[in-house]
């Protein structure tokens, strides 16, 4: 009951009651204690929440992590990252990681893959082999490889579906009548659209629009993310016979998953096989390209079941997070409009631009004269309300997550890493600062419009940002473009820095403007009266990270909008 309810609830606070309740750590608390003594870290290396020279965390600090977290994090980020100290934090299970400070990110960085791998800690983060039965899909990395190169190198002929989606997404759900309010709930909704158009970036049309496959691979991500809860929950010894029960439903969406992957993938397949060469007439989708990469590379994966779960994980980063990015990016617009009048200068600048990119050539490469990377960074007012919205609402609250692969290793301050610990650092707390932002806990949308006016552009200062972003291939461009904009990883670490930075950023950037502009442009939406109140900083934390609000209700009415 405890599994069903977790999964059945991956959204709900309660879950927690299940999980991590009182029955469970009764159990495995001594197990917890004594597991505590395995991990040999350095005496010196303080522990967040207890007094200097203790060794264990009390059970209580322990429990901070699942029902306060957001106050475990301030402490590190507060007593320790910002006096140059690293720290040990008690996180899921029997887990102690170092939180480094930030003082460390460049030491960090500087460090190979085979010396601090971030896969490594993905696939330890994630249980991958317990969810989908192969630790491949976390740690053989080419169809990652392949994203990589489509979102830095290609992505401009995948526009135009894209939008096309997203703007079909909308419509279906909002509807198009101009007479009547409709109810909607924000993040149902909201998570429908970004599933829709991210599916047709992902695996194309007309797969993309069935609603039982739409459902399904939401089911399975969800499926993945409890079982990363509860796997790594327990001691690893225990994990196998954990993940043996918890994976069963995944099994169940996997097979429904399959149904729906297998006739078009065999249909690909046997494309491929006749056109080896000859990519003329492929399908404009992701996966067309990792079955590319896969004929050339890896043949061995061209198969339903080990596609399927390539899939799977392709649409865990470019699906999942946006949606709870949107729907936080809508409630925070509506929440201001009243103080910003938010609503109408996001609508002014979509007319806008669209209006004078009318006298623009058509871009050869995304067959559009609006949806332009230049345009798109002229987006400035929705871009800065895009920045503050993960600057405060960003599902993960910490960053540049590595896992240490050799024995021996000493950060910049001396300190030993012993192998296999995880190492990351803290950045909810940072984005929040007051020392480091005006007035840090309120919602300001147009806070790093003013911040890149400030600058007046500054050429070294673009430039030095620009430099972290041709680390991924893709090299900006457009005036609009600095430290500040939404695409940056300076500042915040909402993105990750350096080489692995994530490189889904320039799809979401295009994402989250085409919905912007679409629904101000042709609907009016109000929030609905009742709803709860906007959140302060530090609320609404699940574990570690900040899921959207729950219960939050719009309305929405199509507007009379010429050539709509």
């Amino acid at each position: 009951m405890v599994v069903l309810s977790l999964v059945n609830s991956l959204h709900d606070n309660s879950f927690l009651l299940g999980a991590i309740g009182a029955s469970l750590l009764g159990l495995l608390c001594r197990l917890l204690m004594i597991t505590q003594f395995r991990a040999k870290f350095p005496k010196e290396l303080g522990l967040v929440g207890e007094k200097p020279g203790k060794k264990t965390f009390s059970l209580r600090n322990r429990l901070t992590f699942y029902f306060n977290c957001s106050k475990l994090y301030n402490d590190v980020w507060h007593k320790f990252s910002k006096r140059n100290l690293p720290v040990l934090v008690p996180t899921l299970g029997t887990r102690r990681e170092v939180f480094l400070p930030h003082s460390s990110i460049k030491w960090l960085l500087s460090q190979p893959s085979s010396v601090l791998g971030m896969w490594d800690a993905f696939s330890e983060i994630f249980q991958i082999p317990h969810s989908l039965g192969h630790d491949k899909y976390m740690l053989e990395t080419w169809a990652v490889d392949t994203s990589r190169f489509v979102l830095t190198q290609d992505l401009e002929r995948f526009l135009e579906p894209v939008r096309e989606e997203l703007e079909l997404a909308i419509d279906s759900l909002l509807g198009k009548g101009e007479d009547n309010w409709k109810s909607l709930d924000l993040f149902d909704t909201v998570r429908r659209i970004v599933n829709q158009a991210g599916s047709r970036f992902v695996v194309g049309a007309p797969l993309c629009r069935d609603e039982d496959y739409l459902t399904a691979g939401v089911g399975a991500i969800d499926d993945i993310i409890t079982c990363a809860g509860i796997v790594g929950f327990f001691p690893p010894f225990l994990r196998p016979v954990a993940g043996f029960f918890t994976r069963r439903r995944t099994n169940r969406m996997l097979r429904v998953l399959e149904r729906h992957y297998d006739p078009m993938l065999q249909k690909r397949f046997a494309h491929i096989r006749a056109n080896p060469d000859d990519k003329s007439n492929d399908p404009v989708d992701l996966l067309q390209c990792m079955l590319r990469d896969a004929q050339k590379d890896h043949p061995e994966e061209l198969d339903t079941p080990t596609m399927t779960r390539r899939i799977l994980m392709a649409k865990l980063g470019f699906i999942y997070q946006v949606g709870f990015a949107c729907t936080n990016l809508v409630r925070n617009i509506l929440e201001s409009d009243a103080q910003y009048d938010t609503v109408s200068v996001l609508r002014d600048e979509a007319v806008r631009m669209r209006a004078e990119s009318e006298s623009f050539p058509v871009d050869p490469q995304t067959g559009s004269k609006l949806w332009t990377r230049k345009n798109v960074a002229r987006m400035v007012h929705a871009d800065s309300a895009m920045r503050e919205t993960l600057r405060l609402d960003a599902f993960p609250t910490r960053a540049l997550i590595r896992q240490v692969m050799v024995d021996g290793l000493h950060i910049d301050t001396g300190l030993a890493l012993p192998k296999g610990s995880l190492v990351s650092v803290v950045s909810q707390p940072m984005h929040t600062d007051p020392e480091l932002f005006v007035d840090a806990h309120h919602f300001d949308p147009y806070r790093f419009l003013n911040l890149r006016n400030q600058d007046g552009n500054s050429a070294s200062k673009a430039t030095a940002t620009r430099q972290d972003e041709i680390q991924d291939g893709y090299n900006p461009s457009g005036k609009n473009w600095n430290q500040h904009a939404f695409l940056s990883t300076s500042n915040l670490l909402i993105f990750g820095r350096g080489r692995f930075s994530c490189p889904g950023r320039f799809l979401v950037d295009f994402q989250m403007k085409m919905l912007i502009a679409h629904l101000l442009t042709h609907y009016d939406l109000k929030l609905a009266e009742g709803n709860p109140p906007p959140r302060k900083v530090g609320e609404g934390w699940l574990l570690e990270f900040i899921p959207p609000p729950k219960g939050i209700k719009i309305f929405a009415k199509r507007r009379s909008v010429s050539g709509a």
